[in-house]
């Protein structure tokens, strides 16, 4: 018995010190050790070397194509959203043809994207396609439902199905162009095509002129309810709403500043009639018991002139004021953009 102990003992002793030992093989076991560093160790993971990838294994269906490194794949296979199930693949659509780009499958479960938990770390996992977990995905397919599959919302025009799509998916997506950059929706003027022009991708006739482009912050497409006073009803304002357009903004604004014009010149000639009236009746000192009228003329007309004209004359100057600033091309708060145009 004591044999044993005594045994076991130095079993877990020499697992301690094995455990104090530096790893010579790695950089951070060789500067542990006061090992001289002459070189990046190859597993350093420093200036773009090897380190432990996360054991991630993905097997494509029957038929596909797979192309990878480490957490990086390119699938070339027909339209799987999630299982061998999912998608018009997993139906038996035969043109439904898809090239899925792929970075850091699961990489947002921690079980497997943490790499200090060591013990789930170097177990090997066996994933298929998560557009909710997978780090950053380009997806180009044939015939795919793009918008259930990556979870966006209904908006104005409705989910796309059976269609073609390209979709991008990451934690932050740009696009730059160095000339310039054009989203644009509907037929192009292409010839061959017929009386109705260019078709989509399954042959069908695309009948709107001017699809849908919509700008959904938080993929949230419902409406609120809002209160606005006290007493008073809530208000329902829609999630989705109309861009305004630039020159027609400008034209409303430049026709709402000239009835403000008319009702200050409206305004102006009321109160310089009164005036006159004021003026005459302030004159007439006859029969003598009206003389008072005209200290009570003199003082409407200095109050007139003090707060009516000198007020209206000053909303006059900032009424062109606001259109020089707001509503012409070199005013410097001008409402209209002079790069970003739309439809």
């Amino acid at each position: 018995m004591a044999l044993e102990l005594e045994r076991r003992i130095d079993v877990s002793q020499k697992i301690y010190n094995s455990n104090l030992e530096p790893n010579k093989t790695n950089l951070e076991g060789r500067l542990k050790g006061y090992e001289p560093v002459n070189l990046v160790p190859s597993n350093s993971g420093i200036m773009q070397t090897e380190t432990l990838p996360p054991l991630i294994s993905f097997h494509p269906t029957t038929g596909a194509y797979k192309l990878e490194n480490r957490n990086a794949y390119i699938v070339f296979g027909k339209d799987m959203p999630s299982t061998v199930l999912s998608g018009y693949g997993g139906k038996g659509a035969s043109n439904c043809d898809t090239i899925d780009i792929v970075v850091g499958r699961m990489s947002s479960v921690d079980e497997i994207s943490r790499p200090n938990a060591l013990v789930n770390f170097r177990r090997p996992k066996i994933v298929g396609n998560s557009y909710g977990a997978d780090a950053a995905r380009i997806y180009i397919s044939q015939l795919t439902d793009v918008d259930k599959n990556f979870g966006i919302v209904k908006g104005k025009s409705g989910l796309l199905k059976a269609r073609s799509a390209v979709a991008i998916k990451a934690d932050g997506v740009r696009l730059v162009g160095r000339e310039g950059v054009k989203i644009v929706t509907g037929k192009a003027p292409f010839e061959g095509f017929g009386e109705y022009g260019e078709k989509n991708s399954r042959g069908g006739k695309i009948i709107k002129p001017a699809p849908k482009i919509e700008l959904i912050a938080g993929n949230n497409d419902q409406p609120k309810k809002v209160r606005g006073g006290l007493f008073q009803k809530k208000e329902v304002i829609q999630g989705l709403q109309p861009l305004v357009k630039g020159d027609n903004m400008n034209d409303a604004l430049l026709e709402i500043s000239a009835l403000l014009h008319k009702i200050n010149s409206a305004m102006s000639n009321f109160v310089m009639s009164q005036i006159a009236f004021n003026s005459a009746v302030a004159v007439n000192v006859f029969p003598p018991n009206t003389a008072h009228h005209a200290a009570a003329g003199t003082a409407a007309n200095l109050r007139l002139m003090n707060n009516v004209v000198n007020n209206l004359h000053h909303q006059r100057i900032q009424l062109s004021l606001f259109e020089t600033n707001f509503c012409t091309p070199y005013g410097y708060k001008y409402i209209c953009s002079k790069n970003v145009t739309t439809t």
